[in-house]
């Protein structure tokens, strides 16, 4: 079990370093998708051009975040740029009804009143584990051509090589990034300080990328062996 899941780890790295095409669009995409979140945040609905320009990110971030994820989940099988915006609305068809699901049940969680770290917990692992463990493997089935037994859907999705590799990928793209962000360093130069803190800031964010890639090909890879 562990050699097959570090052995998908290395492998999906390998191809991402060695597909630079592919890896230099995830950044571009990666690099808007950011951009637009920014702007997102940033803009204050106050003028006519204000309110347009949140719409505008408002389709644009998702559309950004599945293009990406589209590409993802297909760079470890050959090239991406192929039905690429096909592939990310079929990523966002299977996506909704989970999103939806997920709302629910989180929903429905908050309600409970009763033994409050039982339900927090449940939550996290809720929002951590189990709903990206499912998403990925629903996506990486219709990207290889559609969902045909929800059981083995499941089956791949929470099977101890894929739950290991999900493990060993949420230690780079959250953990990691987290620390370096909650990571103080004190300076008496405020250039400094800022200086370091966008460093930080630059790296958290490329953590990100290159955990969640890797961690998504690794997923698809071992999906593939079992196929």
């Amino acid at each position: 079990m562990y050699s097959r899941a570090i052995t998908a780890i290395i492998s999906a790295v390998r191809v991402l370093l060695s597909n630079r095409r592919s890896l230099l669009l995830m950044l571009a995409v990666y690099i808007g998708l950011l951009a637009a979140i920014y702007l997102f945040v940033s803009t204050r609905e106050a003028t006519v051009c204000q309110l347009l320009l949140t719409f505008i990110t408002v389709i644009v971030a998702p559309a950004l975040f599945f293009v990406l994820q589209a590409a993802t989940v297909s760079y470890a099988s050959g090239p991406i740029s192929r039905g690429l915006i096909k592939n990310s609305f079929k990523l966002i068809v299977v996506s909704v009804p989970v999103i939806a699901l997920t709302l629910v049940a989180v929903y429905s969680l908050n309600k409970l009143q009763t033994h409050p770290t039982i339900v927090t917990t449940v939550r996290y692992l809720l929002l951590t584990v189990i709903v990206p463990l499912l998403i990925v493997q629903l996506w990486i089935s219709v990207s290889n051509g559609g969902i045909k037994c929800l059981r083995n859907v499941l089956a791949r999705a929470f099977a101890p090589q894929s739950v290991l590799v999900y493990a060993c990928g949420f230690l780079i793209f959250a953990v990691v990034p987290y620390l370096l962000l909650q990571k103080t360093m004190p300076n008496a130069r405020p250039w400094l300080e800022m200086s370091l803190f966008v460093v930080r800031l630059g790296l958290s964010a490329l953590l990100i990328l290159l955990g969640w890639v890797t961690t998504v090909g690794a997923l698809s890879i071992l999906s593939a062996k079992r196929t």
